[in-house]
């Protein structure tokens, strides 16, 4: 039995389901916006066991989180305004020991143990260990510390450290457009203090590198972002009329090689992992995302990523 945690309408698990179909695997799919039945976790001195959705762990062959965490709680909960919030507090609480549980019990690949608690300093630090280049940075919550780091790197950008910025505004939502330019202006409109914020240097570059990776195969490509002004900080300034160009690309075999140490340091099983090559060839890592977007890369490349998932699901 194969059990699929995900969201009803992502692309790619719909893809995988239907390879799934083909190979006539035996799976269920457990959408995170539906309730899953937790039937029991049962802890003794002797055992553990666990069954969800009246499926025992022993019979669970592999379980594959492509998207979010497994809903427990039933949704007549929702109504109950005063209680939901702290109820959502255990669930959540709940779902990273049952993840980390069933880890240990079957061939557990994604998670949303990782995805949720997926801090960008955590695999800077962890990239600079295994030998991969990253852009210099500084988080500060002080201006005289971003002028110094201005005036040192003459051109600097900023991202969320954690969180892409949400901001509603009467009937108008603005999301965070991820990366950009920060210029002398705007450090000095600062105040003296303020929240957390991560500056980098900014690091001209041919183009950026985006590498799926499920378990030890690794699916890169080649996003030529600097051919459009408006994506050339970061591609996901997306130009919707002009899309950038996306082509398959060989990563050299030291790249390959630290790349493949950050995974099996991370102890992620599979995501999405972004670098840039700058002007003078230099492979840098940016940043790690635990899940990631395949379906492009997939259909760009023709690597036929979701055949390949399914294939190890049924193996």
């Amino acid at each position: 039995m194969i059990l699929v945690i995900s969201e009803a309408n992502d692309i790619t698990t719909n893809e995988v389901i239907e390879w799934l179909n083909h190979f006539n695997a035996d799976y269920v799919r457990s959408n995170f916006t539906s309730y899953t039945k937790l039937n029991y976790i049962q802890l003794s001195n002797d055992s553990c066991h666990v069954a969800l959705l009246d499926i025992e762990d022993i019979a669970i062959k592999k379980i594959w989180n492509r998207r979010g965490g497994l809903r427990l709680l039933p949704t007549s909960l929702r109504g109950k305004k005063n209680l939901y919030p702290y109820l959502k507090k255990e669930e959540n609480s709940l779902l990273k020991s049952l993840e980390d549980i069933l880890n240990k019990k079957v061939d557990y690949v994604g998670s949303y143990h990782m995805e949720v608690e997926n801090y960008k300093l955590d695999y800077l630090l962890l990239a600079k260990e295994v030998g991969l280049n990253i852009p210099e940075t500084l988080i500060t919550t002080s201006k005289k510390e971003v002028f110094q780091f201005f005036e040192k790197h003459k051109s600097i950008i900023t991202k969320d450290i954690r969180y892409p910025i949400k901001v509603n505004l009467t009937d108008i939502t603005i999301f965070s457009s991820g990366t950009f330019v920060v210029n002398y202006d705007m450090i000095k409109s600062m105040e003296e203090d303020f929240a957390p914020t991560l500056v980098q240097k900014k690091i001209e570059k041919k183009y950026e590198i985006r590498i799926f990776f499920f378990k030890e195969r690794l699916f890169p490509m080649a996003i030529l972002s600097q051919n459009d002004q408006k994506t050339a900080v970061d591609y996901r300034n997306y130009n919707r009329e002009k899309p950038n160009r996306n082509i398959p690309v060989l990563l050299p075999k030291k790249i390959e090689k630290k790349v493949k140490d950050f995974i099996n340091l991370s102890t992620l099983s599979t995501g999405s992992l972004d670098l840039i090559v700058s002007q003078s060839n230099d492979y840098i890592f940016l940043e790690v995302n635990p899940q990631g977007q395949l379906d492009w890369v997939s259909k760009n490349c023709n690597y036929y990523i979701e055949k390949e998932i399914a294939e190890y699901l049924i193996a």
